[in-house]
Order: structure tokens, then sequence, then C-alpha cells
């Protein structure tokens, strides 16, 4: 990404080369364009059946286009092909699932005679749109994220202004051009381009909602500037995994690879911490050195590609900078640990205390850190470590010798993370399912994504008549 004038560039982190240009917009056009999508708020309210229409026509028209979106999204990203026709499915599932909550946005009738006042009469609870709602996407999913947040909006009957990463954002502008194509009234989704200068205004405008996806560092800031106005933020994510001694070694081993290293590390669901029972370390240690040799780093078109770039140089020479900080302090580097120009290898990392920022901070590339304990408390322990855990986690056992009902619980409960599971998602999609629940906690936000009933719900607000 480069900027020229009013013009932003967009490279191909795998070659350099120029893949087109988005324009910058000025603060005229970015006030002007929220005052626009309030007009169009109001003058298309209540298209409930409009919404569903438009929804299910833009998961067809995806659906067709699947390889096109994809190709785009593999260039600007340096994300394997093979991921993004399943980034590109996903999101033609996200927005079925948005048209058909479109058709039933929950109400609640309450009685009001069950009250010692006797009140003759019901409360009637209703959700009505928000109005205007800033979406600011990142750079890593710059189809399916910008799906999650425009989905749920659009079907409450929102008006949406999307704001993408600068470093990927022709896939997104595609994407808008589906919902023009679908019949979408003039105004009610619009895309707009810039940096931090741009995301201040549209947060301190007159909108009624700010969703955000993005660093951990960057959502206060947003959320300040949005100050008074409805946030949700999804920050960023330090995911653990826990091996139990009596896990499937061989299962843990093949999700682990699949999601610390899909998306060369780039995704706030990646597993960025192994942490592995004393009884099988070294057993599961070999596993993944045996898995990460057969990983094949190159051309992100190539079908046979499983590492890409990441989305440019200077994120990798941040990701490199941690690998030889926690080399210094004595960890030892058991695979990798180098980079040229975008490309980091595949890397593997063991003694590493807890004051390491491999161990403390959120590693955006495929660097895996791995951490023995010797019981379940010190396992909770580490899970558990600052500054927090994560969006997700992931513990493996065996249905036998941990039953969910005790340790999992305890894991989930200590760790307060977003949600746990046994297990992840599989590693042939290497992605969670969309129907499941998916939030963040403490300093990560607190934005659910599911493309179903709850979204919705962030972007509408609950009015009681009686």
């Amino acid at each position: 990404m480069k900027a020229h004038g009013d013009a932003i560039e967009v490279f191909n982190p795998f070659d350099g080369n120029v893949l087109g240009s988005v324009r910058r917009a000025s603060r005229t056009d970015v006030h002007d364009m929220v005052v626009r999508a309030e007009i169009a708020f109001r003058r298309n309210r209540g298209l409930a059946i409009d919404g569903y229409e438009i929804l299910l026509k833009v998961s067809e028209l995806l659906a067709v286009r699947r390889d096109a979106f994809a190709m785009t999204i593999c260039r600007e990203t340096g994300k394997p092909i093979r991921e993004c026709r399943v980034e590109v499915d996903r999101a033609c599932t996200t927005l079925l699932w948005s048209a058909q909550e479109s058709l039933r946005l929950e109400g609640v009738v309450q009685p009001c005679d069950v009250t010692p006042q006797r009140l003759p009469r019901n409360a009637y609870v209703h959700r009505v749109p928000l109005g205007v709602v800033v979406a600011i996407t990142p750079f890593n999913f710059p189809l399916n994220i910008p799906a999650h947040k425009v989905g749920p909006a659009l079907a409450a009957g929102n008006a949406v202004i999307l704001k993408p990463s600068p470093k990927a954002p022709l896939a997104t502008v595609s994407f808008v051009d589906l919902f023009r194509e679908a019949g979408l009234p003039d105004d009610l989704l619009e895309v707009v381009h810039g940096d931090a200068d741009v995301v201040e205004q549209l947060a301190r405008e007159d909108v009624q909602a700010v969703t955000f996806t993005g660093s951990s560092r960057v959502g206060p800031q947003i959320a300040a500037w949005a100050a008074g106005k409805k946030v949700t933020m999804e920050l960023g994510g330090n995911d653990p995994v826990v091996v139990m001694d009596d896990a499937d070694l061989d299962a843990a081993a093949a999700a682990i690879i699949a999601h610390r290293f899909g998306s060369s590390g780039q995704r706030c669901t990646s597993c960025k911490r192994a942490i592995l029972h004393e009884a099988v370390y070294e057993a599961m240690k070999e596993r993944l050195l045996e898995g990460v040799s057969r990983l094949v780093t190159g051309d992100p078109m190539s079908e046979k590609t499983d590492l890409g770039p990441l989305i440019d140089e200077p994120a990798a020479i941040g990701v490199m900078e941690k690998v030889e900080a926690a080399r210094a302090r004595g960890a030892t580097i058991l695979c990798g640990g180098s980079r040229d120009g975008a490309f980091v290898a595949p890397t593997l990392v063991e003694k590493i205390t807890t004051e390491n920022a491999l161990f403390q901070e959120e590693t955006f590339g495929p660097v895996l850190p791995l951490m023995p304990f010797r019981d379940l408390d010190e396992a909770i322990a580490l899970w558990s470590g600052k500054p927090s855990p994560g969006s997700r986690s992931a513990p493996w056992w065996s249905t036998m010798g941990l039953p969910c009902g005790s340790s999992r619980f305890r894991l989930a409960v200590s760790s307060r993370v977003g949600w746990a599971a046994k297990g992840f998602a599989t590693p042939s999609t290497n992605s969670r399912d969309t129907k499941h629940w998916f939030g963040k906690t403490r300093n990560l936000g607190n934005a659910p994504r599911r493309a179903g009933s709850r979204p919705i719900g962030c972007s509408a607000v609950a009015k009681e008549m009686t």
C-alpha cells in the first residue's frame, strides 16, 4: 500500500506488482457520505422483505463469481488460493444467514398484570434499526469480515459505511458493487478509503454505531473517538491451545499446524501458543516439527502452497524482531526463524519465558512457541496468561480421561475467553463453523460474531410500547 496524492496504490505482497488503486477520501467526502447515508436510512426504513431478497441475491452472485473473488483476495493479501475459496464460501453462508434473520427480528410481549399494581395492559418490546453504522475492517479477511458486518447491519435495516484496510481494499470494493447489482437503494451501503484520519472522522461523525475488527492497540482509540455511540470491538487474540497427556497427539498436531500457519498466522483466531503436557511434550514437538517440514511456502496462486507472504515486508520484519528478541533471551529456534522479503519461514520456538513477547503478545505471523506444563493448575495459569488469552481457545484431551464437565469448564472460566471447545475446526477448512458463537472478552473487545440473531441484535435497539 502506497499513497500518491488522492490515490492509494494496492500491491501484491508476493511479487510487489501494483494491482490497482482506490481514491483517498477527503474530509468533505466523509461528511457528505454520512449525510447521504442518513437520508437513505430514513427514506428506506421498514424494507425487511427487500433486505431479504437483496442479501439472498448477493449471496447467489458471490457464489457464481467465487473464483474471481478468490483470485482478488489471493493477489491482494498473499493468502493461498485454497484458503481464499473457503473465505468466499463462508461469506456466501454469512449473507444467507443474514437474509434469513432479516425476516425474524425478535420481539417480546410482557404482561403488566403480573406486578402488584396489576396494570391491565401489555408491554411490547421490539427491535428497530440504529441508523448509520460505520464498519471498519482489517486486511486479512477482506470479504468475509465485511460480510459479517454488512449482512446483519443491513438485515436489521441500517445504512452502512464500510471502511476497509488500505492494504487490501479491492475485494471489498467488488463486494459492495454486488449490492448495487442486486438492487440495494443508493447510499445504503458505501465504501470509503483512507488511513487513521478517515477512521477518526468517521467515528466522530453523527453516526449511531461503530464496529471495528483489528488490533487491541487501535481499538481503544477508536472507542474513545466514538464516545457516546454504540461500539462493538473485535480485537486480536493471543489464543492458546492445551494438549493433555491423554490426547490424540496426531489429531492435535495436525490441527495446531493448520490453525497456527494458515493465512501465514495472520488471523486473530489462530492458536498463538502451544501449551503441552510434559508427558507428551517431546512426542508433540516431534509431530509438530514433522508437520511443519511438510508445509509448502511460495506463490499463493499455486494449489500446492500452504503459506504465502505476510501482508507486507514491514509486517514480516516486526514478526522477526520478536523471534530475535526471544533468541537473545535464551529461546531455542527449533525450525524456521528466517525472513525473505515479506515471507517468514514457519517457526517453532521453545524455552521461552512468560515474560517473553512471544508469550505475552499476539504474534501476527507463522511463529509458534511451545511451553510444557506439569498439571492442570499450571496449564490454567499459562492458558490465562497476560495480557489476555484470546478470542478462542482449544484444549485437546480424550473423552475418557478428561470429561468436559470438569476440566473444560475450569479452563474456559479461568481463561475468560470468548469460547472454548475440544479441539479446533477441521484442518481441511481451517475455520470455525459460521453458526458457532464467536466473541471476545477482557481487553479484546465485546463483539459477538455469528451469522444469526445475536449480531443483528447488535445492529438494532430495543423499543418498548405499552
